[in-house]
């Protein structure tokens, strides 16, 4: 058994769940389907350490493997807001409105382990 190492930068941001992320991502998938129109942009990712995988909700990501580099999107101000009112579309429509510590969307870099 081996180790596959790769890294994601992705805009969107992380969203808190109490089971596996894996969990969550087919309802996630259903569910953007009603709204594909407000949020044409947002899908799913996990990742993370191993089995502690983490559910994130992003509009652009580029996978970096591990010895390769990467860069984060040239994406436009405008580009950005339009990413971020999506997203927040998003988390509204999945119901996760209500958790408190949820982050703003932004420019994340994500370490994957499988």
């Amino acid at each position: 058994m081996g180790y596959y190492h790769s890294t994601y930068f992705a805009y969107g941001l992380r969203i808190p769940v109490d089971a596996h992320p894996w969990a969550e991502t087919d309802r996630i998938d259903e569910e953007l389907k009603a709204v594909r129109d407000q949020c044409p942009d947002v899908g799913h990712l996990t990742a993370g350490d191993y089995d502690r995988d983490m559910l994130f909700l992003v509009t652009k990501s580029n996978r970096v493997d591990l010895g390769e580099y990467g860069r984060a999107s040239s994406a436009t101000p405008e580009q950005r807001a339009d990413w971020g009112r999506q997203l927040a579309n998003a988390v509204d429509h999945l119901g996760y409105g209500h958790i408190r510590d949820l982050d703003a969307p932004s420019w994340l870099c994500i370490p994957d382990l499988s």
